[in-house]
């Protein structure tokens, strides 16, 4: 029988993490108020507009400390959220030094919400803060550091403004979607939380994820699917402890001499798996929370020497977190979901694609970064801004995977997807680089 041979696909790849998410110099020297003067000054006049086209030109905007009472006004500004939930370094000081007093087990820096009923939003600008109350502000993507315009009145003496409308600065211009015009599918597979090394982890998925990448697992119609497959996106989480439960990393815990044997087994485990890997495709490797590099948003790139085999393959790509790049014609942007992670202890509930959609129209991928999410206090801009709307917008490391298509004014088109902890779901995403559709492939067994 004459043996099938099935060529795998290529397309066009761009990196632009660089000179946005790459650090050329040290940042750690500033204020982190500047990084909120800078996406203040980007973000309000995307606002201004975005306000002007919902709301028209009957309202003239003012400044916070401007504000009448009984006057309807506009208002555009940094939301904050005071929160009696969220950490406190003075009570986290005040808790170490009285560790041995008393018991700490019901601390609220440990609670997995920041959120309460006595929370109170403040919008702020450059002249001062008023607090806000009002029926809009229970939308629960509301969190601390979005810029968005603001309409109501100062109805009561207590001086705070009523709102009866919120506007965001909208989603911003995207370049025109061109796929790759070679006849056939293209495809880019999105993965996250392998979580390699883990005493507890079920090698049985890792293997066939393996296998389905390098086109071993399957018959013919597989194969050309497989082969369909032009790049191979890890999102971040890729080592952990091999004792401690996935995602439950300190990272300013010292490491013992065991511990650290135990993650040099996980960087060896996982070397070898993308030694394999990158000999049949390429790869973009992007860190995660429980990975070996920098804690501080934008992480830096895995040092080439924890990779020693894999990294001699020009097919493996070492990336920043978060992480922009074109294949083919497509802009993708996404983050190892720190930020959405982050954004969900601000409301009770545990909308992930929800969450994500509502940064596209914030115009930013990590609004809580400084306040509650670790990043460099950048001084002149903030690299966070979505400047250009992607093709396909994605956060890794979550619960399941959801997917949502959205369609904005001017006629962007977005491909939202959270991307599924692999460690927990065992499934990776394709993404259809001509249509921009989804889909899961399932490695618990052999269903798909």
């Amino acid at each position: 029988q004459k043996m099938r041979v099935t060529e795998r696909a290529t397309a066009s790849y761009e990196n632009r993490d660089e000179g946005r998410f790459w650090l050329t110099q040290p940042a750690s020297c500033h204020q982190f108020a500047n990084l909120y003067f800078s996406r203040l000054g980007e973000l309000a006049p995307a606002a201004r507009a975005a306000a002007r086209a919902v709301w028209g030109d009957e309202l003239s905007f003012v400044k916070t400390l401007d504000v009448d009472v009984g006057v309807p006004v506009l208002v555009i500004g940094t939301l904050y959220k005071d929160m009696a939930g969220k950490p406190n370094i003075f009570k986290e000081v005040m808790r170490d030094a009285l560790e041995n007093l008393q018991d700490t087990s019901s601390d609220s820096s440990k609670a997995d919400k920041y959120c309460g009923e006595g929370d109170i939003i403040f919008l702020e600008d450059e002249s001062g803060r008023i607090a806000l109350a009002g029926a809009p502000l229970q939308n629960g993507s509301l969190v601390t550091g979005v810029i968005v315009a603001v309409r109501g009145q100062i109805t009561g003496a207590d001086g705070v403004l009523q709102v009866d409308d919120i506007c965001f600065p909208g989603i911003p211009a995207q370049l025109p979607h061109k796929p790759p015009s070679d006849p056939g599918d293209r495809y880019v597979c999105l993965v996250s939380g392998l979580h390699m090394g883990h005493m507890q982890q079920d090698m049985l998925p890792l293997m066939l994820l393996s296998e389905y990448l390098t086109g071993q697992l399957g018959g013919f119609d597989d194969h050309r699917l497989q082969a369909s497959i032009v790049r191979l996106v890890i999102a971040g989480n890729v080592m952990c402890d091999p004792i401690a439960e996935p995602g439950a990393v300190d990272v300013l815990k010292k490491m013992t001499a065991t511990e650290q044997q135990g993650l040099a087994k996980s960087v060896h485990s996982l070397d070898t798996f993308l030694t394999a890997v990158c000999a049949a495709l390429p790869v973009d490797l992007m860190p995660g929370s429980d990975d070996p590099c920098n804690y501080l948003l934008p992480q830096q790139p895995l040092h080439h020497c924890l990779l020693p085999q894999a990294s001699r393959l020009a097919t493996l790509n070492l990336c920043t977190n978060p992480h922009h790049f074109t294949v083919g014609g497509v802009s993708f942007l996404g983050s190892s979901g720190q930020p959405i992670e982050d954004m969900q202890r601000y409301s009770y509930g545990d909308e992930r694609l929800q969450t994500l959609t509502a940064t596209i129209h914030m115009q930013h991928m990590a609004p809580t970064a400084p306040d509650t999410l670790g990043c460099y206090p950048f001084a002149t801009e903030d690299p966070f801004i979505i400047r250009e709307c992607p093709h396909v917008y994605f956060a890794g490391n979550q619960p399941s995977y959801q997917t949502a298509l959205v369609d904005g004014t001017k006629g962007q088109r977005i491909r939202v997807v959270t991307v599924p902890d692999f460690a927990q779901e065992a499934s990776c995403v394709l993404i259809n680089l001509r249509t921009l559709e989804s889909q899961a492939i399932h490695f618990n067994g052999l269903e798909r």
